[in-house]
């Protein structure tokens, strides 16, 4: 009862069953002198976040295009000392070259393209930092940008985050000899990148109400050790396949459609526990939805080049991360539940917590229905 009392008071709140995020990618690339930065944002925060205002709802795409490059002077001073790129400690002048709009899922991004020039030098080491939607800006939301970069000769994948603004990559060259600084040619911020994406995908489960919810339904109407082994089994398996093919962009199915499904696997096992426990098709249900939850795990992540060894990498540390969560839970919840089970009211607090849970879900079912609002 006291779990469920908990439960209920950490995600009523939490209308989209998520902590607030915005979401990014970055494409840079070099060529010569000149690094060619493509920069996706959310819409309508960069709008507020730059100080010109958002549009109606329902405003059509051209007119959302039409008044972002109307407003090229405030993007460009907004952008001027929050995404910057120097090349051996020298400063590259920026120059906003394009914008445009883009469609993911149901969310409409800002397409930003811009061009540094850099001055010419022998050591090619390049730093990019990254301070865009920051504290400072108070949008009220976490932001991370994914990145996918090839600058001095060396690529990689990255993320921009609260504790990660700055990117160095390239050789350093003769200038450099002798510097014990991490590159991103180098196993050290190979490393570092790879533990990222890990830290991310353990925020997105552990952030994920509906997915740390489903996990505990499982485990409350898991008979033992050995239930529990094969249920997360058969989840992990099912996730790690559709959020393989979704963030490789093999397989797209609309957030709108997924999101709801993912509240209603919250209510179809919350009342399967209450009216018979775990069943003998369990394992097939968990594993279909399992399928469900990896495409919604999937949107924390936007990768943008073709797929690659690095890319798998990062996928791999984003899957890891997500393991060690739902690890995490089942060591942190399942001893309370079976140590539950030895009291007379256990099975009182059994059906009370299933159905809490299960009314959560079918709020965030309704919710889910209703036409989008807020950060992407």
């Amino acid at each position: 009862m006291v779990l469920a009392g908990l439960l209920l008071s950490w995600t009523a709140p939490a209308a989209s069953a998520h902590v607030p995020t915005t979401d990014g990618t970055s494409v840079i690339r070099q060529d010569g002198a000149s690094v060619h930065y493509t920069l996706e944002l959310d819409y309508d925060t960069l709008t507020k976040a730059a100080g010109f205002g958002t549009l109606p709802r329902g405003t059509k795409d051209a007119e959302h295009a039409a008044f972002l490059e109307a407003h090229r002077a405030p993007l460009v001073s907004y952008l001027s000392d929050r995404l910057t790129v120097a090349l051996d400690g020298s400063p590259c002048s920026a120059v906003l070259g394009g914008t445009g709009i883009t469609k993911r899922q149901r969310f409409l991004y800002a397409r930003l393209l811009l061009t540094y020039r850099c001055p010419e030098s022998e050591s090619g080491e390049f730093t990019v930092r990254y301070q865009v939607f920051s504290e400072a800006d108070a949008i009220g939301a976490e932001h991370t940008n994914m990145v996918d970069y090839e600058l001095g000769g060396s690529g990689g994948s990255d993320v921009f985050d609260i504790g990660h603004r700055e990117l160095r990559a390239g050789r350093s060259g003769a200038a450099h000899a002798g510097r014990d600084a991490p590159r991103a040619d180098g196993p050290d911020l190979s490393w570092a990148s790879t533990g990222r994406f890990v830290s991310l995908g353990l925020e997105h489960i552990l952030s994920g109400a509906d997915h740390v919810l489903f996990l505990v339904l499982l485990l409350l109407g898991a008979q033992g050790w050995r239930s529990v082994v094969r249920l997360a089994t058969g989840f992990t398996v099912a996730h790690s396949v559709t959020l393989a093919l979704a963030a490789l962009g093999w397989l797209d199915v609309p957030t709108e459609i997924v999101e709801p499904l993912i509240a209603l696997s919250i209510v179809y096992v919350a009342v399967e526990n209450i009216i018979r426990g775990e069943s003998r098709h369990r394992l097939l249900v968990v594993f279909g939805f399992g399928l469900l939850h990896g495409l919604g795990f999937a949107g924390a992540l936007d990768f943008t080049g073709d797929f690659s060894g690095r890319l798998l990498v990062s996928l791999l540390g984003f899957n890891l991360g997500i393991e060690l969560g739902q690890l995490a839970i089942v060591l942190a919840v399942f001893p309370l539940i079976l140590l539950a089970r030895r009291r007379s009211w256990s099975v009182l607090a059994h059906v009370g917590a299933a159905a809490a849970v299960g009314v959560i879900g079918l709020v965030w079912f309704v919710e889910r229905l209703l036409p989008p609002g807020g950060a992407a």
